[in-house]
């Protein structure tokens, strides 16, 4: 019997492509049913027409259905991915543009901070009701989140969905394609990986190549060289990470190498416009965000128009694919998610969602221990994942003054005062009132 699997936000042109690929071209999948779940008909509509173009193109008996209601889509659902983000770039500008008239210069605003706490809070009662109707309408569906911030949305999901979830992100394999090519190595599969942290900040404790210590290799060449310095050798073009330089000499271990997204889990980085410039951090613009959309809607067109290339014939690394055939077959899967701590990271607070390595079974997702994060990182770690739990609570329970109380606690507010964050909060949540229905008549 045929599967059913629904990608909510569909019609993501960023997004879709890549999935529905990943998914057509693995065997367990190949030839199951698709359901493009999206409220914009246009954009649902031109995903299906290259889906079904890409599937044809691909020789896979794979069904695509497309749905602008929730309730036909989500209805016996055995997987569900989710790529949305509520109130789209229009809610996004308002995350980036408020928080700089205090001073706080967000790259991309979509993990933590004022920009990310403001996109918390809209994104949950969406994901609520999502939750809601998959305990009702998919009662034996697996859930796979992509849409950020990841740690809080994945947190509320697993709340108040009955089935099992688990948070996606490719940030980690930025790090191992640096450590692939520094190491001249043909394959992930010939080293090994010790990482944990939160999604966008974990942190590399250990690393093992060909059977040595690689880290112990890598620290003797940093010893030397900078971060910055050995990617643009290992990748040529790639000169950032001079954050993540910083980060490494004063902890010893590998932080995620790009630098827009960790910068925002330090005050000192992204709160002054001389920093970003010596670290030569870049900030993406809701301009850079629209013509980057632009071009991907345009590439899709053109693509389902004349030819499906060459990169479509081939998997990505995401993972979604290798998640639900491990379901499928039963064959078990391990890689990167984010679950909520159940002693995975030993140091860090019971229930927080963290990213480690993860087993995939069709049993759920198991996290694999990881032990205790040495310090600082430990600390560092532990006070933002404390800002996302407070966040995501207030979101939860529609309490106003908990959830200007966590923006306070948040690091990139660490140089405002209580009247500031305050102002500034009610700014970000008058702005985006539309999307905040717990607050509502309150701000």
């Amino acid at each position: 019997m045929s599967k059913r699997i629904v990608i909510v936000g569909g019609g993501s042109s960023h997004w879709s492509p890549k999935l529905l690929a990943d998914l057509m071209l693995t065997p367990a999948l190949a030839d199951q049913t698709y359901v493009l779940h999206d409220l914009s008909e246009p954009n649902l509509s031109r995903i299906g027409r290259f889906a079904t173009k890409l599937a044809r193109t691909l020789g896979v008996g794979a069904q695509i259905e497309m749905e602008t209601d929730p309730e036909r889509a989500l209805a016996g659902a055995d997987y569900v991915l989710i790529t949305i983000s509520t109130g789209g770039l229009e809610s996004m500008a308002h995350d980036l543009a408020v928080p700089e008239a205090y001073g706080v210069y967000h790259t991309v605003g979509d993990s933590i901070g004022p920009g990310g706490w403001s996109r918390t809070l809209r994104n949950v009662p969406v994901f609520v009701e999502l939750a809601e109707r998959i305990n009702r309408l998919a009662p034996r569906a697996y859930v796979l989140n992509y849409t950020n911030p990841m740690a809080q949305l994945t947190r509320a999901l697993g709340l108040r969905c009955a089935r099992p979830v688990v948070g996606l992100c490719h940030g980690l394999f930025e790090n191992l394609e640096f450590l692939k090519g520094f190491f001249g190595l043909a394959s992930e599969d010939e080293m090994s990986v010790r990482y944990a942290g939160l999604n966008h900040f974990f942190w590399i404790t250990g690393l093992t190549v060909r059977g040595e210590d690689g880290l112990a290799w890598l620290r003797h060449k940093l010893e030397s060289q900078t971060l910055p310095e050995l990617r643009a050798a290992a990748e040529p073009g790639v000169v950032n990470s001079y954050v993540a330089d910083e980060l490494y000499r004063a902890t010893g271990l590998i932080p995620y190498l790009a630098d827009r997204h960790t910068s925002e889990f330090f005050s000192p980085y992204l709160t002054s416009a001389a920093n970003l410039e010596r670290y030569r951090i870049k900030r993406t613009s809701i301009a850079d965000r629209q013509e980057s959309l632009r071009r991907a809607e345009s590439a899709i067109e053109e693509m389902t128009a004349g030819g499906i290339p060459e990169r479509y014939r081939q998997r990505s690394r995401e993972t979604a694919a290798d998640i639900m055939s491990a379901i499928a077959t039963g064959r078990p899967f391990i890689d990167v998610g984010n679950l909520p701590n159940a002693g995975q990271v030993a140091n860090l607070p019971r229930g927080v969602v963290v990213e480690t390595p993860v087993v995939v079974t069709p049993s759920g997702f198991d996290a694999v221990a990881m032990g205790e994060l040495p310090e600082p990182a430990r600390t560092w770690v532990e006070r933002c994942a404390n800002v996302q739990e407070a966040t995501t609570q207030a979101a939860l329970s529609g309490d106003l003054e908990q959830a200007l109380a966590a923006l306070a606690l948040d690091p990139l507010c660490a140089h405002l005062t209580w009247s500031q964050v305050r102002e500034m909060g009610l700014r970000l949540l008058r702005a985006t009132a539309q999307w905040l229905p717990q607050f509502a008549g309150r701000i």
